[in-house]
C-alpha cells in the first residue's frame, strides 16, 4: 500500500477507535470495511464501474488495499451494495475527528441540499409511468421526476448532502429525486448530534410540523429563506428569529458552502450536465453516491493531513495511478 494512502488509512481507523464500531451481524468480514471503501474509492475514480472489471483489476493488485487475497466479484459486489449504512456512519465520525484537531471544522453549523443526477438510461414520461407502461426497457424504474433550480425537470435520484462552511461533507444521505427534502432532516441528523444546533436549507426545508420537531425533541434550529404566512404561535416565534440580521447573515453563507461541493462532486466523477449515471437502481445508485461523497471527504482529510490545499485533488488522484 502506498506510504500516503497508510497515512489515511490510519487516521480514519483512529477515527473508527474513538466510537463505538459499527454493529455487524453474522460473520465478520474477511476483508475490513475501511478497505473495501477505499477500493471502491480507487475504482470510481478510475471509472471503473463493472463488477467483473473490478475483479480483474484487483486480481493482481490485492496487497495494494491490505487484503491477503483477491476477493470474487460476487464478493465485490455485495460489499459494494453494503457500503451505505457503513459511509453514513463513517462521515460525521471523520467530520468529528477534523473538528477536535482544527477549531475551523467545528459541527455547530450545518449546510443542507439535495442535488438531482440523471438516470441511467431512458426517460419514464408521467403518462407512461400513470398507466405502468415501460416503452423501454433501458429505462430506470426506481427514479423519479424533480424540478432541479438549475436544469429544469430531471428523471433521476437525489444526493441529500450537510457539509459545514468549508464545504467538508457531514452526512449524506441518498434517495429518488421526487421524494420530499424535509423529510431527509431526520436521517441526516443521525450521527451529528449532540454537536451540531443549526441546520441552513433552502425553501425545501421549510416546513413548520418538521422545524417545530426538530426544535422542540433535538434543540436543533432550522434556518430557512423565508418567514411563514399563515401564523401559529410557533411559526410567530419563528419568524422573529429569522428576522434577525444574524439570521440573514448565517443563510447567505449557504449557497457558497454546500453547492460548489455538488459542483466538485459532479467534476470530479464526470456527472456534469446531463452526464447520466453509471448504475441504475436505487440499491446501486445509492451505493455510488455515497462512495462519491466519501471520496470527496477522505480527499479533503487527505490535504488537512498533509497541509495541502483542501479543496486540491491533485495529489489525492495521484493515488489511484
Amino acid at each position: 500500500m502506498p506510504e500516503k494512502l497508510q497515512i489515511l488509512l490510519r487516521f480514519i481507523a483512529q477515527s473508527e477507535a474513538k466510537v463505538e464500531t459499527m454493529p455487524k451481524r453474522g460473520r465478520p468480514y474477511v476483508y475490513p470495511q475501511l478497505n473495501m471503501l477505499l477500493f471502491f474509492v480507487v475504482m470510481q475514480l478510475k471509472g471503473i464501474h463493472r463488477f467483473k472489471a473490478m475483479a480483474k483489476h484487483i486480481k493482481y493488485r490485492y496487497e495494494w488495499f491490505g487484503f491477503e487475497q483477491a476477493p470474487s466479484r460476487k464478493t465485490i459486489r455485495r460489499r459494494f451494495l453494503d457500503m451505505p449504512g457503513y459511509i453514513r456512519w463513517l462521515l460525521p465520525n471523520i467530520a468529528r475527528q477534523i473538528s477536535q484537531t482544527d477549531q475551523r471544522f467545528q459541527l455547530r453549523i450545518g449546510y443542507v441540499d439535495k442535488s438531482v443526477f440523471r438516470a441511467l438510461g431512458g426517460i419514464w414520461h408521467r403518462k407512461h409511468r400513470l398507466l405502468g407502461i415501460v416503452p423501454h426497457p433501458s429505462i430506470d424504474t426506481d427514479a423519479s421526476w424533480a424540478k432541479s433550480a438549475y436544469h429544469g425537470w430531471r428523471y433521476g435520484y437525489g444526493l441529500h448532502l450537510i457539509v459545514n462552511e468549508l464545504r467538508f461533507p457531514l452526512a449524506a444521505t441518498v434517495t429518488t429525486a421526487s421524494a420530499p427534502d424535509k423529510h431527509q432532516l431526520w436521517p441526516l441528523l443521525n450521527g451529528l448530534l449532540p454537536e451540531l444546533h443549526l441546520i441552513v436549507g433552502d425553501a425545501g426545508y421549510r416546513a413548520a410540523r418538521t422545524i417545530q420537531q426538530l426544535w422542540t425533541r433535538l434543540e436543533v434550529f432550522v434556518l430557512t429563506c423565508k418567514p411563514f404566512e399563515v401564523l401559529s404561535k410557533f411559526k410567530s416565534w419563528y419568524n422573529v428569529w429569522l428576522q434577525k440580521s444574524e439570521a440573514s447573515l448565517i443563510y447567505r453563507r449557504r449557497k457558497p458552502s454546500v453547492e460548489p461541493t455538488f459542483a466538485l462532486i459532479k467534476e470530479l466523477f464526470g456527472l456534469k450536465g446531463e452526464s447520466q449515471l453509471p448504475y441504475g437502481g436505487l440499491p446501486k445508485v445509492r451505493a455510488y453516491l455515497l462512495i462519491c461523497v466519501a471520496t470527496l471527504q477522505l480527499m479533503m482529510t487527505f490535504n488537512l493531513i498533509l497541509d495541502n490545499k483542501i479543496g486540491e485533488s491533485e495529489h489525492f488522484l495521484a493515488l489511484t495511478l
